[in-house]
């Protein structure tokens, strides 16, 4: 089908529109169409003529080895993130809206979703439709009041824009599952939800939801919020019929990362250009190790927790202002899931970082062409990409099927340098991932 490499080299592809990709109703991929998220699973898993077979093997192997974080050495740089007080986030908010969760939910669903503070479980995330590490307690299995209070818990812990985007990627995973007649496989409660620590306004917890394009990784401690990993994607990523008819998203990302690259002079595309074919979706024309079978170019998926990842591209440096602000309206974007305040000392970190961050870029630079690129400083690495069909049939890339990914190196996914400096002043057990 549409994920199949060997399509590439038969299809000649024109078309912009995402229906003409549409998979026919009655081919066996849709079928059985009354199937949900746990028989599709052991069905995919199972069967290793589909590639995610062997790559959810080495997702598990990698979710059992010791957690590290994103370097670009293989060494971790320290004392990249310190706890900042001024960001007054809204963490008395979070706590009252954690705490509700831990009202309604039954003793069942209490022990499915519950997790200590420094559980591996933070690192169990997936993008796929594919249930891989069965962790937390689903979302369309929690009763319909449960479901109101987490994303309660999600709009307390995001900006309003935030989980505006939030939700609409969980309506754009229901408007697949109708193009598809999956609906009991993707819809807009097909997530998992954990829950870590003991909500407290002076001590870290936070939480996780993960499912098909929609992963976030929520940590907290006395007004930080830190979000990451983050992956947000849809296929496709507007919806042209029925009551969410209208609904568009990650444009704004496309929009501002092709600006960018436009902004540059001759000779710094030339640096930021990095080796590789957009329309490559086996990885053939990249560099070793610039490749991910599951997210193509991205790098920072799924269980790929230890990543070495060098700085390419071109550097904040060699930017004139106008260019180093352009870069940093970008990151703003990416991290509008913030709320004012983590936000606001997000950047200042960003910004203190800018000399060393690098902007990277794969693909033509015009308006029709898909394209990737990535932002990679000491405390982020931002990558945007676009992806050819996995459940429409396009065998190249199309600029409406979007994979978007945030992972913080050197320690900061999932909280953990901020948490294992509050461990050193508090005396508590060291080690969170």
């Amino acid at each position: 089908m549409a994920n199949d490499p060997s399509e590439s080299a038969r299809i000649v592809e024109t078309s912009g529109n995402f229906r003409d990709y549409l998979i026919p109703l009655d081919h066996p991929r849709l079928h059985p169409n009354d199937r949900d998220a746990r028989t599709h699973a052991k069905g995919v898993l199972g069967n290793e003529q589909i590639f995610l077979t062997p790559v959810a093997r080495g997702w598990v192997e990698n979710y059992n080895k010791p957690y590290t974080g994103f370097t670009t050495d293989g060494e971790v740089v320290p004392n990249l993130w310190q706890y900042d007080a001024s960001a007054k986030g809204p963490t008395r908010q979070m706590v009252g809206a954690a705490q509700k969760v831990l009202e309604v939910a039954s003793k069942d669903e209490s022990k499915a979703l519950r997790y200590p503070v420094d559980s591996r479980a933070w690192r169990s995330w997936s993008n796929p439709e594919v249930i891989v590490v069965d962790s937390g307690l689903r979302v369309d299995e929690m009763s319909q009041s449960l479901r109101e209070a987490v994303h309660d818990l999600l709009k307390a812990s995001l900006s309003p824009e935030g989980y505006e985007k939030v939700w609409t990627a969980m309506l754009m995973n229901a408007f697949l599952g109708e193009l598809t007649t999956l609906k009991n496989v993707m819809n807009e409660h097909s997530y998992h939800f954990c829950l870590f620590g003991e909500p407290s306004e002076d001590q870290p917890w936070g939480f996780n939801i993960f499912g098909h394009h929609l992963c976030l990784n929520v940590f907290t401690l006395k007004g930080e919020v830190v979000i990451g990993p983050f992956f947000i994607g849809a296929e496709p990523n507007i919806i042209d019929e029925g009551p969410n008819k209208g609904l568009r998203m990650l444009n704004r990302e496309e929009e501002a990362g092709l600006a960018f690259m436009k902004a540059l002079s001759a000779e710094q595309r030339a640096k930021a250009t990095l080796r590789g074919d957009i329309n490559d979706i086996t990885g053939e024309t990249m560099q070793e190790g610039r490749w991910n079978p599951a997210d193509l170019r991205g790098l920072g998926g799924a269980h790929q927790d230890n990543r070495i990842i060098p700085h390419e591209g071109i550097n904040g440096a060699d930017l004139d202002q106008s260019q180093q602000e352009a870069l940093l309206n970008l990151i703003a974007i990416f991290n509008e899931l913030l709320p004012p305040g983590p936000k606001e000392v997000f950047m200042k970190r960003v910004r203190a970082h800018l000399p060393q961050t690098h902007f990277a870029w794969i693909g033509p630079v015009n308006d029709t062409s898909p394209f990737y690129f990535r932002v990679h400083s000491p405390i982020l690495i931002s990558e945007f990409d676009h992806h050819n069909g996995v459940w429409l049939a396009n065998a190249l890339p199309k600029k409406y099927h979007i994979h978007t990914i945030q992972r913080l190196p050197n320690r900061g996914d999932y909280g953990t340098a901020l948490y294992e400096e509050w461990v050193q002043q508090h005396g508590s057990i060291a080690g969170k991932v």
